[in-house]
């Protein structure tokens, strides 16, 4: 066997060992879904989670602390989204007074979450 032919044999069977159907390839970043407030600075802010009731509390320096960005949703979520869209509710306040009320849609695939659907840009 020539050596070209050898060649051309070693990448068919390395592309065809490395096509299995259930490999995924997730990059290394580290997702934040958010929402960017044009205003006054919200004094506290959660997402709350109608399916479960529950309150999740997400650092605005998980965003890099800039001012009016605020995170409505991470990838520590994904396994829990893992394969579906879920509803949530961006709370945020001014003192005890509600000024932001908005919903979204996130889902997750095997690697990150996505936003889906909801307002990310918000004027008070």
């Amino acid at each position: 066997m020539n050596f070209s032919r050898f060649l051309v044999l070693l990448l068919l069977l390395t592309t065809a060992s490395s096509c299995e159907e259930d490999s995924i390839a997730c990059t290394m970043e580290f997702r934040t879904v958010t929402v960017m407030v044009t205003g006054p600075a919200l004094t506290s802010y959660y997402t709350f989670r109608p399916a479960t009731g529950d309150t999740i509390r997400i650092s605005q320096e998980n965003v890099g602390g800039q001012a009016g960005v605020y995170p409505i949703l991470d990838d520590s979520y994904q396994m829990v989204l893992e394969g579906r869209t879920e509803n949530f509710i961006f709370r945020g306040f001014i003192n005890d007074s509600l000024v932001v009320n908005e919903s979204y849609g996130i889902s997750a695939d095997e690697c990150h979450i996505s936003y889906v659907s909801g307002n990310l840009n918000v004027t008070l």
